[in-house]
C-alpha cells in the first residue's frame, strides 16, 4: 500500500467503484439518466451526512485516517478520499435500487442473451 504513496486510498476506491458503477449505467443508462435529479439529490445528502459524521468522529479522535496514505485535507479533517469514498458508495446502493425498480435492465439483458444464442 505506501508504494501507492498518499493516493493509496483513493486509487483503491476508484478500482473498487468504478466497474460497478459501469455495470449500472451499461445495464440501465435511460433508468438512471431520467431518474438523475433524485440520485444526486439521494446520493448528495447521503454524502453530506456520512462526511460529517466522519470529519465529527475524526475531530473528536474516534478514529484517524493515516496522512502516509492519504491525500492533504481538503473538506476540514477529512481527505478528499473519504468523501469520494461515501459519494461512490452512496452512488452505488442509489443507482441499484432504482435499476431493480426499473424493466430496463432485465429487457437489455434479455435481448443480449436472445442475440447470443
Amino acid at each position: 500500500m505506501s508504494s501507492l504513496g498518499h493516493a493509496a486510498y483513493l486509487l483503491l476506491e476508484v478500482a473498487w467503484a468504478a466497474p460497478v458503477i459501469a455495470v449500472q449505467w451499461l445495464a440501465g443508462p435511460r433508468t438512471l439518466w431520467s431518474s438523475r435529479r433524485l440520485l444526486l439529490a439521494a446520493i448528495g445528502s447521503a454524502t453530506a451526512y456520512l462526511s460529517l459524521a466522519d470529519a465529527f468522529a475524526i475531530a473528536n479522535g474516534i478514529w484517524r485516517i493515516n496522512p502516509a496514505l492519504s491525500l492533504p485535507r481538503l473538506f476540514g479533517p477529512l481527505p478528499l478520499e473519504e468523501v469520494m469514498f461515501f459519494l461512490v458508495t452512496n452512488a452505488m446502493v442509489a443507482q441499484s435500487i432504482v435499476l431493480i425498480r426499473s424493466d430496463e435492465p432485465r429487457l437489455r439483458l434479455k435481448r443480449l442473451f436472445a442475440h447470443g444464442s
